[in-house]
């Protein structure tokens, strides 16, 4: 996160939008600059004529360009790294793919920083955009992984671009036509400053202090989680200790709070420790509930049949955190709400019987807390990446997507790309979970504007960042830190 010289795209961009002081000689310097940039020509490279690793050329599939396409990114080590000249600046990068047996995740390194994209399913050849990268004058290397594996690169064009611009205004209603003056106010903050700041966050108050002792600052945003309240846990022994009054506290103290909850299965929990085919130890126990392969419970049945016992034991469930987010709203404390988190990867039961029982499960839980329960403090989040998974505008305040990139200054570009055309103008968009910190300035400089980031628990080590770079995304300018929230601005419940 060293500070470097921008680039000529993101220089023609900040004059575009800095004041500028009746200074001709600027505006004549930001016109040439930016007519640099518009002239530049686009680098295409063919995936065949690069390095390869473990991997292979093909031309058995019809259709490709050039002599043939790389395929067999099956091992681990396999991957094609293509070297070019560049005149520098930033670029947005297309791959031309194919995905013949469903959709694959990507890595991806661009002169040593790395990031990591999605290609969607698709059997003939595709165009996948990766969103923006920075390139260096001179020599540079651009290195696909195998990341899922199993897809074949066709080709790479890399297109001359400037920083994406800053995400439309937004409304700050809230989809809850009854809700309390203290979530209103919190979304009227957090949209207020969206596309020129970002909100700082972190899950467990053991790393928030560690924050404020590295950084000299604690993050906006605090984040806890409902999963030992899950009746099924409870059944065998766990204790939340007092975990929700902790966290109503951190409100009444002037953080804003986001809970999730790793719901752990109503019930069928398979609760052993076993051997897989390979000898693997395979860890089932029941304080593993939540992931689909820790449970039988089938969703699908439990909302197809309103009168069956599995169906009760999900409201039972709903019922039992309705009570624990009751006390945020006693407390006048309103809630970042981010329940049934990335569905689409199917590791959760709540995902694992396709996207309409999802979209249904959602809708119930809705429709039982704020109909059932009277809860309108929460603003909901909505956490997933997948269209086909989007539970409707109806139902959602926030889209958010949950990353841990191998290289943490990834700028997510792509990612960012990706919510703008589907949410622009729509949603604000956040990153509710991110491994590491990231870096804000490299973000923004690419046109980022994410609303806020939440870090995951015990991601800040060394192995992620040092303590110097950790502060220094603390101390940026456009970085909301707990200290410069407004004072008690969402403590009011109801006037």
């Amino acid at each position: 996160m060293a500070e470097r010289p921008l680039s000529k795209e993101i220089l023609c961009y900040t004059f575009q939008f800095a004041p500028v002081f009746g200074s001709i000689w600027i505006t004549l310097m930001a016109v040439a600059v930016c007519a640099g940039a518009q002239t530049k020509p686009t680098i295409h490279l063919e995936a065949e004529k690069g390095q390869l690793v473990d991997t292979s050329v093909a031309v058995s599939f019809p259709g490709y360009s050039g002599s043939g396409y790389v395929t067999e990114f099956t091992k681990d080590d396999s991957k094609v790294v293509l070297t070019f000249d560049a005149p520098g600046g930033l670029y947005t990068l297309r791959i031309r793919f194919r995905t013949p047996s469903g959709a694959k995740g990507y890595d991806l390194k661009v002169d040593g920083e790395g990031s990591s994209g999605m290609f969607d399913q698709s059997q003939a050849w595709a165009v996948h955009t990766a969103g923006k990268v920075e390139l260096k004058p001179g020599s540079n290397t651009l290195e696909i992984d195998k990341g899922w594996g199993w897809f074949d690169v066709d080709s790479v064009d890399l297109i001359p671009a400037a920083p994406d611009p800053a995400p439309k205004r937004l409304s700050p209603t809230l989809i809850d036509p009854k809700a309390t003056p203290a979530a209103r106010k919190l979304m009227a903050y957090l949209v207020s400053g969206y596309g020129s700041r970002t909100l700082s966050g972190q899950y467990g108050w053991d790393d928030a202090q560690y924050i404020k002792q590295n950084t000299g600052k604690y993050p906006a945003i605090l984040g806890g989680d409902f999963m030992d309240y899950s009746p099924s846990r409870i059944a065998f022994g766990a204790n939340p200790k007092d975990g929700t009054e902790q966290m109503v506290q951190k409100g009444l103290q002037g953080w804003i709070v986001t809970m999730s909850w790793h719901w752990n299965a109503p019930k069928d929990l398979i609760n052993k420790i076993s051997k897989d085919q390979n000898g693997n130890t395979v860890d089932n126990s029941w304080y593993k509930g939540f992931y689909t392969s820790a449970t039988t419970f089938d969703v699908q049945y439990a909302l197809s049949h309103p009168d069956s016992e599995d169906r009760k034991l999900l409201l039972r469930d709903i019922d039992a955190i309705g009570f624990q987010l009751k006390k945020f709203d006693d407390a006048g404390v309103p809630v970042l709400w981010r329940p049934l988190h990335e569905a689409s990867g199917g590791w959760f039961w709540w995902g694992a019987k396709g996207p309409e029982p999802f979209k249904a499960l959602w809708r119930l839980l809705y429709d039982r807390l704020t109909n059932y329960h009277h809860l309108h403090n929460l603003i909901w989040v909505y956490t997933d990446g997948d269209p086909k998974w989007y539970p409707g505008d109806r139902y959602v305040d926030v889209v958010g997507i949950d990353v841990y990139p191998s290289d943490p200054n990834d700028p997510l570009s792509g990612n960012w790309e990706d919510e703008m055309r589907r949410f622009d103008g729509k949603k604000l968009v956040a990153v509710t979970e991110f491994g590491g910190v990231p870096d804000v300035a490299k973000m923004q400089a690419f046109g980022a504007h994410w609303a806020y980031w939440v870090s995951w628990i015990g991601d800040l080590g060394p192995k992620k960042m040092t303590k110097a770079e950790l502060a220094e995304t603390y101390r940026l300018g456009q970085v909301a830190t707990h200290d410069k929230l407004p004072a008690a601005f969402f403590k009011s419940k109801r006037q």
